[in-house]
C-alpha cells in the first residue's frame, strides 16, 4: 500500500469516525427533534443514517476509480 492511499485511507475512517461519534451528527432539525418522541427519535436517527450510506460510498467508489485510473 502506498503512502497516498494509506494516508486517504486513515484520513477517510478518522473523518467518518467523527462525524459518526459527534453529538451533532445524531441530531436532526429542530422542528423534527421537537416533533418526535423519544423512542421515535432513535429510529429516526437511525433512517438518516442508512440514507447517508448509499451516496456516500458511491462517492468514495467514484473517487476511488478515479484516483487508480489518474496518470
Amino acid at each position: 500500500m502506498t503512502n497516498g492511499i494509506r494516508i486517504l485511507t486513515i484520513a477517510t475512517v478518522v473523518g467518518l469516525c467523527v462525524l459518526t461519534l459527534s453529538d451533532s451528527a445524531l441530531a436532526q432539525c429542530a422542528m423534527c427533534r421537537g416533533s418526535v418522541t423519544q423512542a421515535f427519535a432513535r429510529n429516526l436517527n437511525l433512517a438518516i443514517l442508512v440514507l447517508f450510506v448509499p451516496p456516500v460510498s458511491m462517492f468514495a467508489t467514484i473517487f476511488f476509480i478515479a484516483y487508480r485510473r489518474r496518470k
